[in-house]
């Protein structure tokens, strides 16, 4: 790099991507360019994860696009404004770098072009699956989006996943990918964590530690603070089949039955809220509290479960003070309720919940 690098930023009209380069802050620092690609929910003139990044040495370019595109169709606008950035920066290194919808971008960028490392927190390797993040904005792209198993199978250029599998659909990905032979350059590495896991990673100053230079062994850094998860192949495919059943409206009462009976929701507690919603859907609201207490147990028992990112915190909380009302023990619903209110003491309202 020269030293007269400017930044830049615009948007593509026909794919509706847009992107804001920014320069590395000396001229001796441009070894890494970071491609970083928004997540869900980010509004359109603002860029995911910009702020992780900004006190970083490497040059960036950030990316975003609406979120019923999911970076579909945006391949020639990504690339255009990939080779500009080559151009202003000469790197030696490029890593492609997202969380959920970003881990997408990044991953199928990374397998297409093959001159850079990946890495993708969360990624849905087959778009629009129930449950899924990318269903929610299920777009007619998504329908013939290929499976990114596939050429994971081929990758040329290093690959790091990271699967929370507290969330069913990360549990089903990694599931997906126990049974494949994957090149040595790719890992796969399941987390005690949920979707968010990426939010998870921030908090735990483990991301922060890893763009710095990204010259740290991420599965090492994770293993320090006992976020691996040991859950099976056979353990996250059953909890994956037993969400999509339920998000689909194919489960039985003895199906759920035998969920109730299965071990693995009480160390997963992404299973055993499952299982609780489960039971809700049939009536059961005693029943889906106390599953939904069990998760609790096994959250507290989570490595780094101070960590763990609120929103999805809240949700148990939330669904077991309603199922409790629901089955009118309203003592102890109101008992959660002040608990909730003391560990979540910046949010109101929390008696109200129903």
């Amino acid at each position: 790099m020269t030293g007269n690098a400017a930044g830049f930023e615009g948007c593509d009209a026909a794919s509706g991507l847009s992107w804001r380069f920014r320069p590395a802050p000396r001229a001796e620092s441009a070894d890494i360019l970071a491609v970083v690609f928004s997540q869900m929910r980010v509004p359109e003139g603002r860029f995911g994860l910009e702020r992780l990044f900004a006190n970083t040495r490497h040059p960036c370019l950030f990316l975003n696009c609406p979120d019923p595109v999911w970076y579909l169709g945006c391949e020639t606008a990504v690339d255009r404004e990939i080779a500009r950035a080559i151009k202003a920066t000469a790197p030696r290194r490029i890593v492609y770098y997202g969380a959920s919808k970003g881990a997408h971008g990044a991953l199928a960028t990374a397998l297409r072009r093959g001159d850079g490392e990946a890495f993708a927190f969360g990624p849905e390797l087959a778009l629009g699956q129930p449950g899924s993040q990318s269903a929610r904005v299920l777009a007619p792209a998504m329908a013939s989006a290929p499976d990114l198993a596939g050429p994971l199978a081929e990758a040329k250029v290093p690959v790091t996943l990271v699967f929370g599998i507290f969330d069913p659909v990360d549990a089903g990905g990694a599931a997906a990918l126990a049974g494949r032979s994957l090149p040595e350059a790719v890992r796969v590495l399941r987390l005690a964590s949920p979707h968010a896991s990426h939010d998870h990673l921030y908090t735990l100053n483990i991301a922060r530690k890893l763009i710095a230079g990204f010259d740290r062994d991420l599965a090492a850094l994770c293993s320090e603070r006992g976020l691996i998860a040991a859950d099976t192949d056979a353990e996250l495919a059953g909890f994956s089949g037993f969400a999509s059943a339920r998000a689909t409206g194919r489960l039985t009462a003895d199906a759920i039955a035998a969920a109730r009976r299965d071990p693995h929701r009480a160390r997963n507690p992404g299973h055993a809220l499952e299982v609780a919603r489960a039971l809700a859907g049939l009536g059961a609201p005693v029943e889906a509290a106390q599953e939904l207490a069990l998760a609790q147990a096994a959250i507290d028992a989570s490595p780094g479960a101070r960590a763990l990112p609120k929103r999805w915190l809240k949700t148990f909380w939330r669904e077991r003070i309603a199922a409790l009302r629901a089955g009118g023990e309203d003592r102890a619903a109101d008992a959660l309720a002040r608990e909730a209110g003391q560990r979540f003491p910046t949010d109101a309202g929390w008696m109200q919940e129903t």
